[in-house]
């Protein structure tokens, strides 16, 4: 099975369902970030932001469960872990 192109319907960096531009990915190390919103279709994507406060989708499927307000370690645009707050600057 391969990636496949986006969809049509949609531009190019947008989130599905979630309404969010993307953005690039950090380079170096993981980076703390809190879950805004989740994919309302049940998907595994979701809406986060670091402390830089730029929203970024995220691909959730490693960590499944979560909630709004959550706050994972991202790293090339997927949650890798969930953090307690206290990791948090």
């Amino acid at each position: 099975m391969g990636v496949s192109a986006r969809e049509p319907d949609r531009p190019a960096g947008t989130a599905r369902g979630l309404g969010i531009r993307t953005h690039g990915v950090r380079k170096g190390g993981g980076m703390p970030m809190r879950v805004l919103a989740l994919d309302p279709a049940g998907g595994t994507l979701a809406c986060c932001a670091g402390t830089d406060g730029i929203p970024m989708t995220v691909e959730t499927a490693l960590i499944r469960p979560l909630e709004p307000g959550a706050i994972v370690l991202v790293q090339a645009g997927m949650a890798l872990a969930r953090l307690d707050a206290e990791w948090v600057p």
